[in-house]
């Protein structure tokens, strides 16, 4: 698909990979919706876009307060919708986590992480076939296919539903002419990751994994934005190999 005078809307683009991506899309000539709850960033990082000469608008929303709707509204006014990132995720800002969390606490993680996707997902379907096709790119975490113990479990099931509610929607290609794939990054190399590195005791960074330059879940995101072939896919990125596109197979 080409991106170009395609809207493409990133959720959670103002800051850390979010940004990164939307860097790229406009680079080829994305017109780029910076969805976030954080107002002055998402100016911030429209401004950047528009300085290196690309198109990108803010959109300052709560992915969880179900503004599916006013997001894709805001996306149509710019042009024809061609990509979705649901880029937005985290472990929220409760403080504690599954089981010390409250219900409502660890449920929101679920919903900024898997719920909201899966919300704007529909929701895009009918613009993006109106719009001629396009492209859904989800961005799950390496925490969603770990078998070892995890700080936030709330957050590692809910990436882990995100990586297979993709497979699982792959047929939207042939009924919507959307194609849904996702990209599940490692540990990327933010600034945070870097001072959490150098705070660890020094034989605990020994063993702590290599970073995923953000600028390479920029590029996997891109690609399989534009990409025609690829449908119901995951691409697995770890730091310091190369990236590993999973084979769609039964479970025997």
């Amino acid at each position: 698909m080409d991106l170009r005078d395609r809207v493409a809307v990133v959720t959670g683009g103002a800051a850390g990979a979010g940004r990164v991506v939307v860097s790229a899309l406009a680079g080829r000539g994305a017109i780029v919706l910076v969805a976030d709850v954080d107002g002055e960033r998402c100016a911030e990082a429209v401004a950047a876009v528009e300085q290196n000469g690309g198109r990108a608008s803010p959109a300052v929303v709560d992915v969880c307060d179900d503004d599916a709707g006013v997001l894709v509204e805001a996306a149509e006014r710019l042009g024809p919708l061609g990509v979705l990132v649901n880029n937005a995720g985290g472990w929220g800002d409760a403080g504690r986590r599954f089981p010390n969390a409250a219900r409502e606490e660890w449920g929101r993680v679920l919903d900024l992480n898997l719920r909201a996707p899966m919300l704007l997902t529909q929701a895009v379907l009918a613009p993006l076939r109106a719009a001629g096709g396009g492209a859904v790119v989800n961005v799950a975490s390496g925490a969603g296919m770990e078998l070892s113990p995890y700080g936030s479990p709330e957050y590692g099931a809910a990436k882990a539903g995100l990586i297979r509610f993709t497979a699982a929607v792959a047929g939207l290609r042939e009924t919507h002419g959307v194609r849904v794939n996702c990209v599940v990054p490692g540990w990327i190399g933010l600034d945070r990751a870097h001072a959490e590195l150098a705070a660890m005791p020094p034989e605990e960074r020994a063993q702590a994994p290599p970073f995923v330059p953000p600028e390479r879940v920029a590029d996997a995101v891109v690609g399989l934005a534009e990409d025609d072939d690829l449908a119901g896919r995951v691409l697995v990125l770890r730091g310091g190999r190369e990236p590993e596109l999973l084979a769609p197979e039964p479970f025997e």
